[in-house]
C-alpha cells in the first residue's frame, strides 16, 4: 500500500486516539462502533483567529510584517484578484505560518469553488491540525478542514479520499466520533475494498476493544493485498487477543516472511515463540 501525505497523516492521527475510544467505551451489537455513553469535552477558551494573526507581528521581522501587512489590505479587498489572494497565502504558508496560509487558500477556494481548491484548502487546515498541540488550535483547523471537506463532497459525493479524511477530523478531538465511523462505513458500502477505510476501522476497532471486529477488517485487508506485511501483523494480534494462538501464528509467520527488517523478524520470532510455549 502506498500513501500519499493525506493518508500518511491519518495513520498518524489514529496513533492518537486510543484515549478518546477507550474513554468513551465503544460496545455495540451492530456492526463497527457505537458509544455507549458520551463524555463531556473538556472545555478550551475558543481560538481567535485575528487575535492569532495579529500576534504575529513579533514573530518576523518588522520589514516582513509590512510587506504581509500590505498584501493583506489587497487580499481582503472585495474586488481583489484571485493570484493576490493566492499569493499571501503561499507567503503564510512559505514562513511557515501554516494555519495563515490554509485560512487565505480557503478564501481561494470560496471564489473558484471547484473540488480542487475546496481539497487543497481542507488538507492545509488537515495537515496543520495532525500536528498541532495546541487544543484550541487543533480543533479550529479541524473544524475548518470539516468545512471545506464537506464542500469538497458536495461537489463530489464520490471523492473517498476527502471522506476518509473528513472522517479522522470528526474523530479527532471527540468532535463527532460516530459520524466519523458513519463516513468511513459509506465509503466500504461504495467501495468494500478501499485500504484506507478498512485500515481505519480495524485500528479504531483494535484502539477501542472491537477485536472481533478489527479481525473482519484485517482479514479482509490480508485479502486486498496479501503483501503488505502489515496486514497480516495487525491480523496476528487480533488473532493473539482473541485467544486465537494458532491462527496468530501463521499471521505473525506471514508477517515474517514479508518484512524486510531483521529486527522486525527477530521480535516477531519472540512472539511466534511466546505463543507456541503459552497454555
Amino acid at each position: 500500500m502506498q500513501f500519499n501525505k493525506a493518508q500518511i497523516i491519518i495513520l498518524g492521527v489514529l496513533l492518537g486516539l486510543v484515549g478518546i475510544l477507550v474513554y468513551l467505551n465503544y460496545k455495540s451489537s451492530t456492526p463497527d462502533m457505537v458509544p455507549a455513553t458520551q463524555a463531556p469535552m473538556a472545555m478550551h477558551k475558543p481560538f481567535d483567529f485575528d487575535e492569532y494573526l495579529g500576534n504575529l507581528k513579533d514573530s518576523v521581522s518588522a520589514e516582513t510584517w509590512q510587506s504581509l501587512s500590505d498584501q493583506t489590505q489587497i487580499a481582503n479587498k472585495p474586488d481583489a484578484r484571485l493570484f493576490e489572494i493566492v499569493g499571501l497565502a503561499s507567503t503564510w504558508d512559505s514562513l511557515g505560518f501554516k494555519l495563515v496560509g490554509a485560512h487565505y487558500f480557503s478564501k481561494a477556494a470560496a471564489r473558484l469553488n471547484d473540488e480542487n481548491s475546496w481539497y487543497n484548502s481542507a488538507l492545509k487546515y488537515y495537515e496543520f491540525a495532525a500536528t498541532c498541540v495546541d487544543t484550541a488550535m487543533q480543533i479550529y483547523a479541524s473544524k475548518q478542514a470539516i468545512t471545506a471537506f464537506e464542500k469538497v463532497i458536495a461537489l463530489n459525493e464520490n471523492n473517498l479520499e476527502a471522506k476518509n479524511a473528513l472522517a479522522i477530523c470528526y474523530v479527532q478531538n471527540d468532535l463527532d466520533i460516530m459520524k466519523g465511523v458513519q463516513l468511513l462505513k459509506d465509503v466500504t458500502r461504495r467501495d468494500s475494498n478501499n485500504v484506507d477505510a478498512n485500515y481505519t476501522l480495524g485500528m479504531l476497532s483494535m484502539r477501542s476493544g472491537q477485536v472481533d471486529k478489527a479481525v473482519g477488517r484485517f482479514e479482509a485487508l490480508t485479502r486486498i493485498e496479501p503483501m503488505n506485511p502489515e496486514f497480516h501483523y495487525y491480523l496476528g494480534e487480533a488473532y493473539s487477543q482473541l485467544g486465537k494462538k494458532n491462527e496468530a501464528i501463521k499471521s505473525f509467520e506471514t508477517f515474517k516472511g514479508l518484512v524486510p527488517d531483521e529486527e522486525a523478524k527477530k521480535n516477531i520470532d519472540i512472539t511466534i515463540n511466546n505463543l507456541k510455549n503459552s497454555n
